[in-house]
């Protein structure tokens, strides 16, 4: 898969001259709004209504086609008929035009025709080399210059400026959305509705977004990336820029799949592998507005803790141990203060504060003149403490103005992040929400909405961190031409046999095996390798040997061989009559270690990505398994280890030799440099299961199974 080339959007947020296409009077449809919203947020440049029934819409001259146009603009909007709009975008690329809003509906939403109809609108579009937006959505807003470019009530709305961009495939909710967001307090730069997304997609625009100097938080609301591939790349892009990607991705149901197939054309991809390039790139899911808003404020401060460990001041016993709760299940650590740091709380605090952490100082610390302020103080100075969340609970009024004056003063003298709980009487209040505005400090109006600023926070800082270690690790690159050549074309699964060949070759270890044809064969070969042994049918029609009675464990001695293989082969038989045998295979019985599963998908969004999970009950049952998206690192390798509910079994839980992790991350690396170069001809690898032997005794495939790419889904 290939990224396209980049697309410099900046004559379309900063067009200087607009044309509306098939614009109407009517100020009521959507053909009619563009213009409006124009006109009302008083819109600099030049306009071109195009529409043949009219000589004038409103101030502006009105052109019969746009070859008329005087001058190519910069934008134009197409709100035409479907049937019309591939004949209007070759109008637009004859006129030079190189930046298309296509509004109209009626494409690969409404099914196959749909389909054909946006394809014609797409090879329009590259022959002309246009960038085109849409069909299907709503259009584009410019909040850092003031004027937009679509239809619908959001269009015509002055939005908070600030260091915001954000892409949304819906519509009408990703309008909705901006609303919400901007109530919230956040500030937009750009926002655009991408719609179908023929051919500009939301990463195209992210991409461009991340390079923009004054944007410095990025936000998508999608159904589904066709370009997913290029996710992970995009979240580290942000990562080592600094600007936090923050991703609202619906359809995580299959319910909800289905529908946003069917909304915008898009397929809604595997929800595990979205989180798998999330956790790869450090992009930050958000699931509503207010998770939205939180996250966002915090991480617009700038500020970045120096680790995960917070300290939690409250003037209300409750509201510290409910900030508490949701930072310690964010994975946030509350410390012991240090013993220096305590002491000297107690010489300045009521005899009844609590100075364990949360540190309950209690509302009476606010007549103390001044301890409440060298209380923050001397914790912001304390090693142990990377951030600080302060309660203040509904504290209003003069007294509630001063903490708050003291606390921005506080925060402005500090490089820490400090993050404030308080939901006070507005009115009487509003001096002391305006000192923490003044010096960026985040007021959240509940102390588990501060906890949740803080968590967006330390996730961030530990993507970085984790992003700089890894992109100095080498990546693992394996090229096997006989391999590639060998198993180009094919059309059936390969036996367990053939597919354990194929790891072997890329260095990952499997049984001591052969195939036998006959009895006596299987007689010698067992011999060779040693009793016990383990004997399966071998048949690529036969993929579940188990269910068909085609294998035998703890095959002891030459008599038992002999029966084993006669009844193998008849079972196989009459399960499935007709079925080719290629033979019988031999195996060293494996005793002892960890059964785990690893496998890989050829994911038509995403490419290839890794499977791995502790096998049997745990992957079939409780889906304790994680995916990573091709090709990772070997600290990768070992975070996905670690990253199952299950690890501590590896790790030598209740006495259990603790296993072979380095032999296990080296086999999920060498797994995905294979997916990686095997990536057209294999659809499904899958390992199950891979035995894990206790530390320094490395791994072994027991079993195998691969499908070829062209039969994936039959």
């Amino acid at each position: 898969m290939t990224t396209p080339a980049a697309i410099d959007f900046s004559r379309l947020f900063g067009a200087r001259s607009i044309a509306v296409i098939g614009a109407s009077a009517d100020e009521k449809t959507p053909s009619g709004q563009p213009l409006m919203h124009l006109r009302n947020l008083g819109y600099p440049g030049e306009v071109y209504p195009v529409n043949p029934r009219y000589e004038v819409i409103g101030q502006w001259r009105c052109y019969p086609s746009v070859s008329a146009l005087p001058a190519a603009p910069d934008v134009a909007l197409v709100a035409v008929a479907a049937e019309r709009a591939p004949a209007v975008l070759e109008e637009c690329g004859n006129k030079g035009i190189r930046f298309v809003i296509m509004i109209t509906s009626g494409f690969a939403e409404m099914g196959e025709a749909g389909m054909a109809a946006q394809a014609r609108l797409l090879e329009t579009a590259r022959r002309h080399g246009i960038s085109m937006i849409g069909p299907n959505c709503q259009g584009m807003i410019n909040a850092a210059d003031g004027f937009s470019l679509g239809f619908g009530a959001p269009y015509g709305l002055r939005y908070n400026r600030g260091g915001i961009s954000m892409t949304s495939q819906s519509g009408a909710w990703g309008n909705a959305v901006m609303i919400l967001a901007n109530q919230e307090g956040l500030g937009f730069r750009h926002y655009v509705s991408t719609g179908n997304e023929a051919q500009t997609t939301s990463l195209d625009v992210v991409d461009w977004y991340l390079d923009d100097p004054q944007t410095r938080l990025v936000v998508s609301y999608v159904e589904g990336f066709q370009d997913a591939h290029r996710l992970v790349s995009i979240g580290r892009k942000a990562l080592e820029l600094g600007k936090p990607y923050l991703l609202w991705k619906v359809g995580t149901s299959e319910a909800g799949a289905r529908a946003a197939a069917s909304h915008t054309a898009n397929l809604g991809g595997e929800m595990a592998l979205y989180r798998a390039a999330f956790e790869q790139s450090g992009i930050i899911e958000v699931t509503d507005v207010d998770d939205l808003a939180d996250r966002a404020h915090a991480l617009l401060t700038g500020r970045r803790p120096g680790g995960n460990r917070v300290a939690v001041i409250s003037m209300s016993g409750g509201a510290g141990v409910l900030m508490a709760d949701h930072c310690a299940a964010a994975g946030l650590e509350l410390p012991t203060l240090s013993p220096d740091t305590l002491e000297r709380l107690r010489a300045i605090l009521p005899a009844f504060a609590g100075l364990n952490n949360p540190i309950d100082v209690t509302g009476n610390v606010s007549a103390r003149e001044g301890s409440f302020v060298e209380a923050l103080e001397l914790i912001l100075a304390d090693p142990l403490v990377d951030m600080l969340g302060i309660c203040l609970a509904s504290i209003s009024g003069p007294a509630g103005n001063q903490i708050a004056i003291d606390v921005a003063r506080v925060c402005a003298a500090t490089t820490k992040p400090v993050l404030v709980a308080w939901c006070a009487d507005v009115e009487r209040t509003r001096e002391g929400y305006e000192a923490l505005a003044a010096v960026g400090t985040p007021r959240y109006d509940t102390p588990v909405r501060c906890a949740r600023g803080m968590d967006a926070l330390w996730h961030f800082e530990r993507a970085r961190r984790d992003h700089e270690r890894i992109s100095a690790e080498p990546v693992l690159r394996l090229e096997r031409p006989a391999q590639r050549q060998a198993l180009a074309g094919l059309q059936a699964d390969l036996t367990e046999y053939q597919a354990k060949q194929v790891l072997a070759d890329y260095g990952i270890p499997v049984t001591s095996e052969a195939l036998a044809t006959t009895a006596e064969q299987a007689v010698v070969l067992a011999a060779q390798i040693g009793f016990p042994v383990v004997m399966k049918i071998v048949s690529p029609m036969i993929p579940h040997k188990t269910e068909a009675g085609g294998v035998k464990v703890g095959v002891r001695d030459a008599q038992a061989v002999r029966e084993a293989f006669s009844e193998i082969v008849a079972n196989a038989g009459c399960h499935s009559p007709g079925a080719p045998i290629d033979g019988v295979l031999v195996q060293a019985m494996v005793s002892g270690g960890t059964e785990v599963i690893v496998g890989v998908t050829q994911d038509p969004l995403f490419g290839p990505a890794i499977l791995f999970g502790l096998g049997g009950i745990f992957a079939e049952v409780m889906k304790d398994v994680c995916f990573r998206i091709a090709p990772i690192t070997r600290s990768e390798a070992m975070a996905m280890i670690r990253s199952i509910k299950a690890f501590p079994i590896l790790d030598g839980a209740r006495g259990r030799p603790k296993a072979d992790l380095d032999a296990l991350a080296d086999a999920l690396v060498r797994l995905a440099a294979l997916a990686v170069d095997l990536q057209d001809s294999i659809a499904e690898i899958d390992i199950n299961p891979l035995i894990v032997l206790p530390a320094g005794q490395g791994v072994v495939a027991v079993d195998a199974l691969f499908k070829p790419k062209l039969a994936a889904g039959h």
